[in-house]
């Protein structure tokens, strides 16, 4: 076979080469190269023989299309294979209309070059083997007839062929009316150039292309924009023009349209990025202004990064890994996250990144928007952080519309009022109304909130229950952006237990202040806090100048030498109690019992005193009666009752054994009577010389008592079982109370052994020490009288002084007594005692 000559055809430096390298590889091919149609056309004119065009769709001056249908009007025949990186079925569709060899997807791959040489092997020889037995006229015709485009020859101005497509669009199909106008007739250039001279230039070869846009009138008179292309051609052997008019109407809408579409992406109020899909991780291509204001990153530092340049180690790495999956997927994604400018600045991005597709599906890009929500972002925080802080409150709150009906309430309301939220949801507050308030309160309140003020009072509603409660309530008005209200919000803290203090506070006061006793407050400072009327009166203080004062000067710096080591006490958080005399000029002296009471405050420092001091003047007078009384009586009946005891032993020394038992009698009953006497004598000194507290072991002092009983009762059986670490602050005649518990037992177990226990138990803060004896137990009588739950009259008194020593003991360490009966037989005498853990 002869040597191929090729023209390829294109504007592809690296394709260009490669077909001039390789396709000699494959055969016997020449190749020939052109970078335009208008070179191509002249190369044809050139060349006497070219037996294969090869021609890119994309030239500079026309489309491989308008080239192709160009070559079919003087070479019908000739092989003419389209390569195209578009790939669209328009293309491809219009290509084969105009009589396209083969149509190739343009690859850069080695095994397409051996392709396309066997294509073009095959063509060439069919071409050569046909050209001499075709009607090159009237297969041009057929060609151009079922081209898409309107394809004519003109020649001197004149319209020598339309196609089938050109009479159709411009004469409705009438081809007879082709002969009555010529080519300046229907088509108009759009520079305003007359259209015959450009066809002319382009007949006479001084511009082997001509290309341009103009308009087509049809013979109805409607203007079709089209795309002119004009080639210098040879028909029926005469030099002539094709021209080609392709319909652009859509092709200028779309590019109006892409132009505005383009002008509304660069002027966006949003930063927009386009990212190429077909290249590794993704870089920038392209970036708008305002992804540059909002980043700080100019046009030329964004292009060829992945936009991952704005995460920073605040970014939340979630919607990060989200955008991944997203674009992994080819899916569209709608993110929030914290980006970083250039300068360092944090900001939040809304990203919403979406792919774009080709005609095959494939994704090649991905158009991303950024968008500043910082405002909203941090407007969103903050509403959450109120509305956890709302939720959370512990105050009751709930908001209201402008006409009162509520819309929404915390669950602290839920709590203080015991409505749920569904329940007062549409309802008015009229449903928490106790009927405690006034009508001019509420009146006032709605004037007040209503007028755009805010509304602070106290207020009793009414819980669910049916329970009034009290509340510091405030209520303010929300307006909106113009300052009309809208809404209103009411807080209301509980203050029930507040009032019920203060309630009984003034009560405590009342009583305070009409006390018998003189009370009175110190600060550390050692001014007054506070004094009632007692201790005004006593002293002579004012009450209104009652804070100014300090002490001393309220009671005199003599006293108040004396009385401050007990004060140091006090601040030391000790509770001190003493007695104390006091004088007044022209007055009698007073005695009182004074006790000082540390104030401490929640960490336990001391901060103040309170004192109370109780008269103890008549109390001491009738003590010292009772005494003088006691010494007197004491004194009489001893001797009186020895007198009787002497005659007594006479009468048993010297009389019948009848007088002997008379005088033992007298003798037993006087002994008894003295006994009485000497704990009778004892008690009035437990009642006149008060001891002070001190803090004593249980089981010690349990274990003096009974040894000294023991050593007056010798032949008794006492056990003891007191734990060792009962601790009591109590006075020191407790054991003296404990011994004479344990002799009652003994002397009253009669005629067998006495068999006596002493146990203790502890319960709580207080200790039961029980005496068990076995002897005929305490006769009822004498259990109610000593109790306390029965009066001494003439059928009920108690002649067991012992007993009456111990409950005095026992009621001085704020104690109590209980009797008991022991199985079989005998007494449990039971002291409660408080004691320290």
């Amino acid at each position: 076979m002869e040597q191929i000559s090729v023209l390829a055809v294109t504007a592809d430096r690296e394709f260009t080469a490669a077909c001039e390298r390789v396709l000699p590889e494959h055969g016997d091919i020449r190749v020939v190269s052109a970078t335009s149609v208008g070179e191509a056309i002249d190369v044809l004119d050139r060349e006497t023989q070219v037996d294969c065009v090869i021609s890119d769709h994309d030239l500079p001056d026309t489309d491989g299309v308008a080239f192709l249908e160009a070559v079919r009007a003087q070479a019908p025949t000739l092989p003419f294979i389209l390569f195209t990186s578009e790939g669209g079925e328009g293309v491809a569709s219009r290509a084969i209309s105009a009589g396209v060899t083969d149509y190739l997807i343009k690859e850069r791959h080695e095994n397409q070059w051996g392709r396309l040489a066997t294509l073009i092997t095959d063509a060439v020889r069919y071409y050569r083997d046909q050209r001499d037995i075709v009607d090159t006229e009237t297969r041009a015709k057929t060609l151009l007839n079922a081209a898409h485009d309107i394809v004519g020859i003109v020649r001197d101005g004149e319209i020598a062929y339309l196609n089938d497509t050109g009479v159709t669009e411009i004469y409705d199909g009438d081809r007879s009316r082709i002969a009555n106008d010529s080519v300046a007739d229907v088509l108009l250039s759009d520079d305003g150039t007359p259209i015959r001279d450009l066809l002319d230039a382009v007949q006479s070869g001084s511009r082997t292309l001509d290309h341009r846009n103009g308009n087509l009138i049809a013979a109805n008179g409607i203007r079709t924009p089209v795309e002119i292309t004009a080639a210098k051609v040879t028909w029926t052997e005469i030099p002539a023009v094709i021209l080609v008019l392709r319909d652009v109407s859509d092709r200028r809408e779309r590019k109006r349209k892409l132009r505005l579409t383009n002008r509304a992406i660069d002027e966006a109020p949003v930063g927009i990025t386009i990212a190429d899909a077909t290249e590794p991780d993704n870089p920038l291509i392209y970036a708008n202004d305002k992804f540059s204001e909002l980043t700080g990153y100019r046009q030329e530092e964004t292009l060829e990064r992945n936009c991952r340049f704005l995460q920073g180690e605040n970014t939340d790495p979630r919607p990060v890994a989200e955008m991944r999956e997203a674009i992994d997927a080819e899916e569209p994604v709608t993110v929030e996250l914290r980006n970083y400018r250039k300068d360092g600045t944090e900001f939040w991005n809304r990203v919403t990144i979406a792919p774009v597709t080709d005609h095959m599906g494939e994704v090649t890009h991905y158009v991303g928007f950024q968008e500043d929500v910082t405002e909203r972002v941090e407007y969103q925080q903050m509403l959450r952080r109120f509305q956890r802080a709302v939720e959370s409150a512990g105050h009751a709150i709930y908001m209201t519309d402008q006409d009162g009906t509520i819309t929404y309430v915390n669950p602290a309301f839920e709590r203080v009022t015991g409505y749920d939220s569904d329940e007062v949801v549409g309802q008015t507050p009229h449903v928490l109304h106790s009927g405690e308030m006034s009508d001019e309160y509420y009146d006032r309140l709605w004037a007040t909130i209503s007028s755009g003020n805010v509304w602070e009072e106290e207020i009793q509603d009414r819980r669910k229950s049916g329970d009034v409660y009290y509340a510091h309530q405030t209520i303010a008005p929300l307006t909106d952006d113009d300052g009309e209200i809208e809404a209103y919000v009411a807080i209301q803290q509980d203050i029930t237990d507040r009032k019920e203090r203060e309630f009984r506070l003034r009560q405590y006061e009342s009583a305070v202040e009409g006390a018998k006793e003189l009370i009175a407050a110190i600060d550390e400072e050692k001014h007054y806090l506070f004094a009632n009327e007692a201790y005004r009166d006593f002293h002579g203080l004012d009450t209104e100048s009652l804070t100014e004062l300090m002490l001393d000067d309220g009671i005199g710096s003599d006293t108040y030498e004396t009385v401050e080591p007990y004060l140091e006490r006090a601040f030391d958080g000790e509770t001190v109690q003493y007695r104390m005399t006091r004088s007044r000029p022209e007055r009698a002296d007073r005695t009182f019992d004074i006790r000082y009471y540390p104030l401490e405050d929640d960490t336990g420092h001391v901060e103040g005193i309170v004192a109370t001091m109780r008269d103890l003047t008549e109390q001491i007078e009738r003590e010292q009666h009772i005494a003088s009384l006691d010494r007197m009586l004491r004194h009489t009946l001893h001797n009186e009752l020895n007198v009787i005891l002497g005659h007594a032993e006479m009468l048993q020394a010297q009389g019948s054994d009848e007088v002997v038992e008379v005088g033992t009698t007298i003798e037993r009953v006087a002994g008894r009577i003295l006994e009485q006497t000497d704990k009778q004598h004892e008690i009035v000194e437990l009642l006149s010389n008060q001891s002070d507290p001190t803090h004593l072991n249980l089981a010690d002092v349990v274990d003096t008592a009974v040894e000294r009983v023991t050593t007056e009762h010798p032949d008794a059986e006492i056990t003891v079982e007191v734990p060792a670490d009962v601790q009591l602050l109590s006075i020191p005649e407790l054991q003296r109370a404990i011994e004479e518990l344990v002799e009652n037992a003994i002397a009253h177990t009669g005629d067998g052994p006495a068999k006596v226990g002493v146990t203790a138990t502890k319960h709580g803060t207080v200790v039961e020490l029980h005496v068990t004896d076995n002897g005929p137990g305490i006769p009822p009588e004498e259990r109610s009288v000593i109790s306390g739950d029965a009066d001494i009259d003439s059928l009920t008194h108690s002649s067991g002084m012992g007993l009456w020593l111990v409950k005095r003991i026992v009621s001085r360490t704020d104690g109590d007594i209980r009797f008991d009966d022991a199985e079989p037989t005998g007494s449990v005498v039971t002291l409660q005692l408080p004691f320290n853990t």
